[in-house]
């Protein structure tokens, strides 16, 4: 007992570890100047941004030109308090998506510290802070869309601008339409380039082929995927050596509450509907199942847990059909 209880802890700190170690894999920032209703810049004031969804808090101060910033973010559900000696306290709400600088401005009223006025932002129609053109894609529309073999990556070309049939399936090594391919192939480019400028990443890490450019080396499963966003032009430094698309996605993190899913995607002949060639078809069928579960690892308390793909099988039978 004492032996599985060694591992068992273990297993908790080093999770842990990582944990924290995740923090600077994001690129998403908030920033905005501080001001009285008159426009004046208020500087020294108390800023705490807190993730809706684990709790984690950051804090900072406005600098002596009313300026503050909170960089390394990942996507999701914020609140931002604001408070200063003098003036009403204020809480903004808003949604950040993967890789965005949002410009948040923030205006502090005149009055007792014990007031407080909230505000819920909604998306801008044009956020003067960045200037990509970018598609984002998340959970919800990643659960509803059709996907051939459950592969996400063919949905790079809803894109504006970007050109393509998406995922090939034509047998050459490394093109299989399911989430068991060793190599992904992508047939889709943007900005007049080729497939070979394109550039994949997870969470920080590039999963683009060194060997075959364009080609991916990891497919993670839809259902592990919180958002993904497909940037056509004007990247960052991050990113700057894809000259056609830049395909990132972000992975499903824990919170303070349990949750998960388990899903099969079932698929057979009978689904097929008849072609001016082709009535019937032989027997097929396939089954692509996953299952994911995230909470924290201890209630009330720091550090989150989330397992995705943890169990993802593909029990799949073809046969040839008539003609």
């Amino acid at each position: 007992m004492k032996f599985w209880r060694m591992h068992l802890a273990l297993l908790l700190a080093l999770t842990l570890c990582l944990a924290r170690g995740a923090q600077a894999q994001f690129s998403g920032a908030v920033s905005g100047i501080v001001t009285d209703s008159s426009g004046a810049v208020v500087p020294g004031a108390s800023l705490k941004l807190q993730s809706t969804a684990t709790g984690e808090q950051r804090t900072a101060t406005s600098a002596t030109d009313g300026v503050y910033q909170f960089v390394s973010l990942r996507p999701g559900n914020y609140e931002l308090s604001i408070g200063m000696t003098g003036f009403k306290a204020s809480k903004l709400s808003f949604v950040l998506q993967t890789n965005q600088t949002l410009n948040i401005p923030a205006v502090l009223e005149v009055g007792s510290t014990t007031e407080t006025v909230s505000v819920s932002t909604q998306a801008a129609m044009l956020d003067t802070s960045d200037t990509r053109l970018q598609e984002t894609l998340d959970t919800q529309t990643l659960s509803s869309l059709p996907l051939a073999g459950r592969s996400m990556i063919s949905l790079v070309t809803l894109a504006p601008g970007v050109t393509g049939t998406g995922v090939t399936s034509n047998g050459s090594p490394g093109s299989g339409r399911d989430n068991f391919s060793t190599e992904t192939q992508v047939d889709a480019s943007a900005n007049g380039q080729g497939a070979v400028g394109n550039m994949y990443v997870v969470d920080g890490l590039d999963v683009t082929s060194s060997i075959r450019p364009g080609v991916l080396n990891l497919t993670p499963n839809p259902e592990s995927i919180q958002e993904a966003t497909i940037q056509t032009n004007t990247y960052n430094s991050d990113y700057g050596r894809a000259s056609s698309i830049q395909m990132t996605m972000t992975t499903r993190s824990g919170g303070s509450r349990y949750h998960g899913s388990v899903s099969d995607y079932f698929n057979y002949q009978g689904f097929f509907a008849g072609t001016e060639f082709t009535h019937t078809y032989k027997p097929f069928h396939s089954n692509n199942m996953s299952a994911t579960f995230g909470g924290p690892i201890i209630p009330h308390k720091d550090g989150f847990f989330f397992l995705h793909g943890a169990s993802e099988g593909l029990n799949r039978n073809r046969g040839q059909h008539h003609f």
